[in-house]
């Protein structure tokens, strides 16, 4: 696998982690929104949909636009790499850089950087935290919309 095609796979799988954790939270919370309203407002089960699917319908593209999605890029994924791994050692930009523009010794260590992200996928370096706190969000926005229900308000 290229340089590139292994920052490319980085980038793809990040972009993924953050639509998700998207997804989840504007669901969790269009659904708890919703049902909140039914507290104070006299609305029916039709009703209390209609507003979870526009909170959901607005929310998720403004979360990702609000998230600088467009802006990771392969020197993004470098600069993540580059602070958070030491077997890196600070060396990712020679992934990103052009067969033709590096030097003999960028070549040697971007065969083994290409080596050793054959061996490790990239997508496990990449964090996860922020799809975790999303399906925590998601779940806590389901019990709580559950107990709204439960109790009938």
């Amino acid at each position: 696998m290229k340089g590139s095609q292994v920052l490319l796979e980085g980038i793809y799988n990040w972009k993924l982690r953050l639509v998700l954790s998207a997804l989840l939270c504007i669901i969790g919370l269009g659904i708890l929104i919703s049902m909140a309203l039914g507290i104070f407002l006299e609305l029916t089960v039709l009703d209390k949909s209609i507003v979870g699917i526009a909170i959901f319908m607005v929310g998720t593209p403004a979360y990702l636009i609000v998230s600088n999605l467009g802006k990771v890029d392969q020197y993004t994924i470098a600069g993540f790499l580059n602070e958070s791994l030491k077997e890196v050692d600070g060396d990712a930009e020679v992934l990103v850089k052009k067969e033709n523009e590096l030097d003999p010794e960028e070549k040697t260590r971007r065969e083994q950087l290409e080596e050793f992200f054959r061996e490790n996928p990239l997508y496990n370096f990449l964090p996860d935290r922020p799809v975790k706190q999303a399906y925590f969000l998601f779940l806590l926005s389901i019990l709580v919309s559950f107990a709204i229900w439960y109790f009938g308000y």
